[in-house]
């Protein structure tokens, strides 16, 4: 079997049937090999109407699958068919589980009738559990970390005032049977708990509203009409901190698939202009796609490397604000699909498993590369407030990152706290080259507060202030920095120019040895790379000290 990137299906199943399929997939996933979507709806080598059923019977498998194990265990005629492990799960499942039972389109039907003819064995050993663990439903028996709802992200939806008013949606809400609570952040868990029809205000932004985990709300028509964008709270709160008025010019640099500059546009009013970069065409053609659909008509995309863009160019003369979502290793995001891979590969290996480490060069490669975007933003003569952010836990990536650009430059500090998000409890980490100010000015999420890892910093120039770059770091910034090859991006290189503005200029072979050089050069120096080799090296890794407030 041709193992799976991840990013897109690559199995060559040959002649093999529906749960023959399905067996491999779990494989695959047992190996860390792909990611279900990528190896169901994303895989190529599914048929269309496949890939959906396909998907369903792996995440309900693995979220029944201790279940199952112990009833096929208790089974021993099922194991004499010699089926294995993996085909009893996904067999039994649909035997006991499924409202259509064994699917027949497609399958093996000896596969079939050697798990049907313990049919009745099964049931009675379903039923035996029911009983045993006196509960009343067959989700019941899923273990509970599967569906503890503390382990659950709130849905939420943004309004978007392009649109519509906040009072036309909640209007709405209510013709389509929603209630709306009055909860506080300490009691929004209990307020709104799953398969409700609730909803609530946002506490701390006021354009979103928080529904309760694994609210559908895809075929409503408020999003079928950009009224409301599915977008995580976390993700909302960069375009809130840099605030940018309406008439100003900014940059999103790092810009698809383009919510949060939707999102810029919906506080601007549509008055101003945004230029969007993203240097992968595809990626940049859903923004346009995407902000389109939300009635967004100030963003002027551009397919081209930020990074390569000329703060001197008269085109960005009047760009006063920036907001930087740069790639990053995606740690923070909760993707509960993940959890039911976990949970499953901890029962094949008796818990036993242990989840990959954490590349530790790999973050120091993305750290470099999100400090030179910091840099460079900067550079631009009239900016004159940035916001950085990341779907990153890692201290690496945020707190690190931000002390090393402090220290790199004189013409710009952070933001006080009463300017970014101020009622929002959950601070940064106060770690070497911050002080508990600076920390405390700085915003993190965690899934424990309901929504996804985040960080997020805000520059502010100060009082005629140039910028103006230390000596250690003006090297740095005579190269342009690259994205590490995994990092949590699908950028690649634009080869033509298109309708989405300027693509990168190709290098001319005498400038190649000369950039490859000073990379190098960079790469050796590089304060930020220095301090994050010293920090693991030979040692563990210090406590951190918090500045969370209240949680």
């Amino acid at each position: 079997m041709k193992a799976n990137n991840g990013r897109s299906g690559g199995q060559n199943y040959g002649e093999l049937m529906f749960y023959e399929r399905a067996a491999k997939i779990l494989e695959t996933l047992e190996q860390r090999k792909g990611s279900i979507k990528a190896l169901t709806v994303g895989n190529s080598n599914l048929d269309p109407q496949e890939k959906p059923l396909m998907y369903a019977l792996i995440c309900q498998t693995l979220k029944y699958a201790s279940v199952l194990a112990e009833i096929v265990n208790a089974n021993p005629s099922v194991k004499d068919e010699k089926l294995g492990r993996r085909l009893e799960l996904l067999l039994a499942h649909d035997l006991l589980f499924s409202k259509s039972g064994l699917r027949r389109k497609g399958a093996n039907l000896k596969l079939n009738k050697a798990v049907s003819r313990h049919q009745s064995s099964l049931k009675a050993q379903l039923n035996k559990l029911r009983t045993d663990r006196n509960v009343e439903s067959d989700e019941d028996l899923i273990p509970q970390h599967l569906q503890d709802e503390d382990t659950w992200t709130f849905r939420y939806a943004r309004v978007n005032l392009l649109n519509t008013t906040i009072d036309k949606v909640k209007q709405q809400l209510s013709e389509d049977n929603y209630e709306e609570v009055a909860a506080s952040r300490e009691d929004m868990r209990s307020a709104l708990s799953k398969r409700t029809r609730k909803y609530a205000h946002d506490p701390d932004l006021e354009d979103v509203l928080v529904f309760p985990p694994g609210t559908e709300l895809h075929k409503s028509q408020l999003y079928r009409t950009a009224s409301i964008i599915l977008q995580d709270k976390a993700s909302c709160i960069p375009a809130h901190v840099l605030r940018p008025p309406p008439g100003s010019h900014v940059i999103d640099a790092c810009a698809a698939p383009g919510n949060k500059t939707s999102h810029m546009a919906s506080i601007m009013n549509n008055q101003g202009k945004i230029f969007a970069f993203d240097k992968d065409r595809r990626r940049l053609s859903t923004l346009v796609n995407l902000t389109d659909k939300a009635k967004c008509k100030i963003i002027e995309a551009k397919c081209a490397d930020f990074l390569e863009v000329d703060p001197q160019d008269p085109t960005y003369a009047d760009v006063e604000y920036m907001l930087l979502d740069p790639s990053c290793s995606g740690s923070g995001i909760v993707n509960r699909l993940d959890m039911l891979v976990d949970s499953y590969i901890a029962m094949v290996n008796g818990s036993n498993e242990k989840k990959p480490e954490v590349n530790q060069e790999r973050l120091q490669s993305l750290a470099e590369f999100q400090a030179a975007v910091i840099l460079h933003a900067m550079q631009f003569p009239k900016v004159k407030r940035i916001s950085y952010s990341t779907c990153s836990v890692h201290e690496e990536e945020n707190e690190a990152v931000v002390a090393q650009v402090l220290a790199s430059q004189n013409a710009f500090t952070l933001a006080p706290a009463d300017q970014v998000i101020p009622s929002w409890p959950r601070r940064g980490l106060q770690t070497a080259g911050l002080s508990a100010e600076q920390a405390a000015s700085l915003v993190r999420t965690l899934p424990e507060d309901g929504t996804n890892g985040f960080f997020v910093a805000c520059f502010v120039r100060g009082a005629s202030a140039s910028f103006n770059v230390t000596p250690r770091k003006r090297k740095e910034l005579q190269t342009t920095a690259s994205v590490p090859a995994d990092a949590n991006t699908g950028n690649k290189k634009p080869k033509n120019k298109g309708k989405y503005g300027e693509s990168r200029k190709k290098k001319s072979a005498a400038e190649e040895p000369a950039k490859s050089a000073n990379a190098r050069e960079r790469q050796t120096k590089s304060p930020l790379k220095v301090a994050l080799s010293a920090k693991h090296k030979g040692k563990k890794r210090p406590k951190r000290k918090s500045s969370v407030v209240g949680t």
